[in-house]
C-alpha cells in the first residue's frame, strides 16, 4: 500500500503541475479557501461517508440504493426507437451531404455533447434509456422483421473469458479520438465512423445474437448500461446483464479517460510529450498521435493497477468470503458513481452551454441556412453561468460520487455475510484509494480556474 500511495501522490503532482482548459470556462474563480483546506475538506467528507457507511449501511449487491422499475408501454417504446432512428439517419446524412463546418452541423454536436455525454449522465442519473434509442436495435429488429424471420440462433457462443474487453479497447480508441486527434470534429469523418459502425455492429449482432454481443463488445450499450447500474430508475424491460471479465478495466478506463482529457490540455502533458519524444522521434509522430496513444495508455493502466493494489488488500482482509470469484465485478461497479462523478465535473460547462446549440442545429442540420422549426437563430443563455457555478457543481459532483461509491462498495462486502467490523476494516485500502483519488481530481479541478 505503500507503493500505491506513492504512485497516487506521483499522479496527483503531474496533475497539479498544469491546468486543464478543455472543459471549463475561461473565467478565474478564487477559492473561498486556501486549495489545502478544500483537498483536505474534501478527504475528510470521504472519511466521515467510511464512518458512516461502516455504522448505518445495510445489506445488498445491487445499487446504492434499490432501484425503481420503469415499465415502458408499447407506443411509447415505438415512438422513441423511431425517434432514435430518424436522428441517427438525420446524423449520418448531414455528416456526409452537409457543410464541412463542425459548428454549424448537426452531427458533431448530437454525437459528442447530445449523445456522447449527456446519455452518459441520463443513465447515470435517471435510468438507462439507451434501448429505447438505439438505432442499431432498431435496425437489428427491423431487419429481421423484414424478411419475417424469428431471431436466428447466434452462430458463435460469446467466451467468457473475454468478457467486456472488447468494449474496453473500443472506449480507449474513442476517447483517444476525442481527445487527441483533432478530426474528431470532422462532420465527414464522424459519418464514415457511424456507418463502419453499424456494419461491425450489426455484423456481431449477426454472428453473437444482439443480447451477447451488446453486453459484451457495443461500446455504447455496454457504457450506458455500466452507468445506468447506480441510477434510482431502471427499465422494466429484463435484467441487467451480470458483470463479466474486464469490468475493472471497463469502469478505470471511464475514470482515466476523463482524467487524461484534462491532463492533455495543461502544461503537465509537455513532460509525457518530452518522455514519449525520447523514445519516438518527432520526425514519426508529428501530430502527436502516438504520445497521446500512449499517455492514454499509461493513465489508464495507473488507475487499473493501483485500484487493483487496493482491491487485492481489501479481499485479502476479507478472509474466506474475498475468495468469490463474484466479488471483485461487483466491487468494480461499486466505483461507478465516481466516473459518473468525474464525467459531470469535467465536462458540466461544455454540456450546458455547447448542449443548447442543438436547439438552433436541429433546425439547419446541414447548415444550409434552413430554418425548419423557427429556432435556428437561438443562441445559447451563458449569463447565469460563470466559473463559480462550474466550481461548486463540479466539486458536490466529485464528493457525492465518492460518498455513493463508499456506501455501494459496504453493501456490496456486507452481502458477503461478514460482520461490520470486518467489512469496514476491509474496505479501509479502497477507502484509501478513493481519498486519493478525491484529492487528485479537487487539484485537477482547482488547476482548472487558474
Amino acid at each position: 500500500m505503500r507503493a500505491c500511495a506513492r504512485a497516487v501522490l506521483s499522479l496527483t503532482a503531474l496533475l497539479a503541475a498544469g491546468a486543464t482548459r478543455a472543459h471549463a470556462l475561461q473565467e478565474r474563480y478564487d477559492l473561498p479557501l486556501p486549495l489545502a483546506y478544500v483537498v483536505a475538506g474534501g478527504c475528510l467528507a470521504v472519511v466521515l461517508t467510511f464512518a458512516a457507511a461502516a455504522l448505518f449501511a445495510r445489506r445488498g449487491a445491487g445499487a446504492p440504493r434499490e432501484a425503481r422499475a420503469l415499465a415502458v408501454p408499447a407506443p411509447l417504446l415505438a415512438v422513441t426507437r423511431t425517434l432514435g432512428l430518424v436522428l441517427f439517419l438525420l446524423a449520418v446524412a448531414s455528416a456526409l451531404w452537409g457543410t464541412r463546418d463542425p459548428l454549424m452541423n448537426l452531427t458533431p454536436t448530437l454525437v459528442w455533447i447530445v449523445a456522447w455525454l449527456g446519455l452518459s449522465l441520463t443513465c447515470a442519473f435517471v435510468a438507462d434509456v439507451w434501448p429505447l434509442l438505439d438505432p442499431w436495435r432498431t435496425l437489428h429488429a427491423g431487419w429481421q422483421a423484414l424478411w419475417r424471420r424469428p431471431a436466428p440462433t447466434p452462430r458463435r457462443h460469446w467466451p467468457a473469458r473475454i468478457g467486456v474487453w472488447p468494449a474496453v479497447l473500443l472506449l480507449l480508441a474513442w476517447s483517444w479520438m476525442e481527445v487527441v486527434d483533432p478530426r474528431a470534429s470532422s462532420p465527414a469523418r464522424l459519418g464514415a465512423l457511424l456507418l463502419a459502425w453499424t456494419a461491425v455492429n450489426l455484423g456481431g449482432m449477426a454472428a453473437f445474437g444482439r443480447a451477447a454481443w451488446q453486453a459484451h463488445a457495443d461500446l455504447f450499450a455496454v457504457v450506458f448500461a455500466t452507468f445506468g447500474r447506480m441510477a434510482p430508475w431502471r427499465l422494466a424491460s429484463g435484467p441487467a446483464a451480470p458483470p463479466a471479465a474486464g469490468l475493472a478495466a471497463l469502469v478505470m478506463a471511464l475514470l482515466a479517460t476523463v482524467i487524461f482529457d484534462g491532463l492533455h490540455g495543461a502544461a503537465a502533458w509537455e513532460l509525457v510529450d518530452r518522455l514519449v519524444r525520447t523514445v519516438v522521434p518527432a520526425q514519426a509522430d508529428p501530430n502527436g498521435f502516438i504520445a497521446g496513444a500512449a499517455g492514454l495508455v499509461a493513465v489508464w493502466l495507473a488507475f487499473l493497477l493501483l485500484y487493483q493494489a487496493a482491491l487485492h488488500a481489501s479481499l485479502a482482509l476479507l478472509g474466506p468470503s474475498g475468495r468469490d470469484p463474484a466479488l471483485p465485478p461487483r466491487i468494480a461497479l461499486t466505483l461507478v458513481p465516481i466516473a459518473a462523478a468525474y464525467h459531470l465535473a469535467h465536462n458540466f460547462s461544455t454540456l450546458v452551454l455547447q448542449g443548447q446549440r442543438i436547439v438552433a442545429l436541429l433546425s439547419d442540420p446541414f447548415g444550409l441556412q434552413w430554418d425548419l422549426f423557427g429556432t435556428a437563430r437561438y443562441y445559447p443563455d451563458i449569463a447565469w453561468l460563470d466559473a463559480r457555478i462550474t466550481w461548486f457543481v463540479a466539486t458536490g459532483a466529485i464528493l457525492a460520487g465518492h460518498a455513493a461509491s463508499i456506501w455501494w462498495s459496504h453493501r456490496v462486502v456486507l452481502a458477503t455475510g461478514v460482520p461490520r467490523r470486518r467489512a469496514a476494516a476491509a474496505l479501509v485500502p479502497l477507502t484509501l484509494l478513493m481519498v486519493a483519488f478525491t484529492a487528485s481530481s479537487l487539484v485537477l479541478l482547482a488547476a482548472a480556474q487558474e
